[in-house]
């Protein structure tokens, strides 16, 4: 058995739901695993893992959009910060004294990885964009070089890269692995129906979003708000596990961002999907864009009452779509997962 040192990015919650699977996974195998991470994911893994918190590098956003300027300072500020806690950080490490290091986005056991001349495995969605053929509009071309650039320096050196999608794109390196996603075990155990209502997930703020919900004869349930009231045909609910998971399994259709996780859920579950990808995130972009063309729901970047009713038009035709979607399970980047560690140890 192994002993692994995991860093995961602590910026959403999308890296953390993913490597709670795996984490489980390799506990279940009897490795002894601890965890470096920071942000959210410390309060979401601390109860069932050994979390070591360390400071953490994340996107800038300014008006829902990525701040690549302001992503390199704020990143700089946070590596001073490091260098403040560095020997503390690396005593910790150290004293664990792992076999093997795996990270999801997470730059600074990579680091520490490479120092200790350690094996890293990387775990995530973003070398997607680095280490496979991406098609993408020529306007965000320049986005997506400044979005790899930004990858490459957050994780590198790798000795393999798995990679986490619901579309499949064609691999440029020997070293890397294409999986479909992993999806996380209270959605895989959940009984998909069809109801009356559509689901939205904001975090950020989209100027006439209520407004243009409010406009149509539907029902929502609208998460994100922080409160739990209603208005007109609206249900606001604050974020709690088991009533998303409920609502989740039951709408008709999903509203949110573009984000890896919540586009792969929906999928598994046969929800067609909205996408409003975060400006100059040119990874949701990409996602919502690939959603768009597999006819698995519809790309925009402005919400507005025209794209809700064509949407909604179009829903038999998605649903038609998601009907033969590959619903896989995780067991697939389990096995591979399994053929590493114990060749590496």
């Amino acid at each position: 058995m192994a002993k692994i040192i995991y860093g995961i990015s602590g910026q959403g919650f999308g890296h953390s739901t993913r490597s709670k699977e795996i984490l489980k996974y390799l506990a279940s195998q009897g490795h002894d695993i601890l965890i470096f991470t920071y942000g959210q994911a410390v309060f979401f893994l601390a109860d069932e893992f050994e979390v070591f918190e360390v400071p953490g590098l994340g996107l800038s956003y300014k008006d829902n959009k990525v701040v690549y300027l302001g992503t390199i300072y704020a990143n700089i500020k946070q590596l001073a910060k490091q260098s403040r806690n560095w020997t503390k950080i690396s005593r910790r490490f150290k004293e664990f004294n792992p076999d093997i290091v795996i990270t999801d986005f997470e730059p600074l056991v990579a680091i520490l990885a490479k120092l200790n001349r350690l094996p890293l495995i990387s775990i995530d969605n973003q070398h997607q964009l680095t280490n496979t053929k991406i098609n993408v509009n020529s306007k965000y071309k320049k986005d997506l070089l400044a979005d790899r650039l930004i990858i490459k320096s957050m994780v590198w050196g790798a000795k393999y890269y798995l990679v986490t999608s619901f579309f499949q794109t064609p691999i440029k390196r020997q070293d890397t692995f294409l999986f479909p996603p992993i999806v996380r075990q209270e959605v895989l155990d959940l009984k998909s129906s069809k109801g009356d209502y559509f689901l939205v997930y904001q975090t950020s703020k989209f100027d006439g979003l209520i407004r243009t919900l409010k406009s149509v004869n539907h029902q929502f349930v609208f998460f994100g708000s922080g409160s739990d009231s209603r208005e007109g045909n609206i249900t606001f609910k604050s974020f709690d596990s088991r009533e998303w998971l409920k609502y989740l399994a039951g709408c008709r259709a999903i509203i949110g961002n573009a984000g890896l996780s919540l586009i792969s859920e929906s999928l598994y579950l046969g929800k067609p999907y909205l996408a409003i990808p975060l400006g100059r995130q040119i990874e949701q972009i990409i996602n919502a864009q690939y959603l768009q063309q597999m006819g698995y729901g519809r790309f925009t970047h402005r919400f507005s009452r025209k794209v809700l009713d064509d949407f909604i038009e179009q829903l038999p035709k998605y649903e038609k779509n998601l009907s033969v979607y590959n619903h896989s399970d995780n067991k697939q980047i389990f096995k591979k997962i399994d053929e590493l560690v114990g060749g590496l140890v």
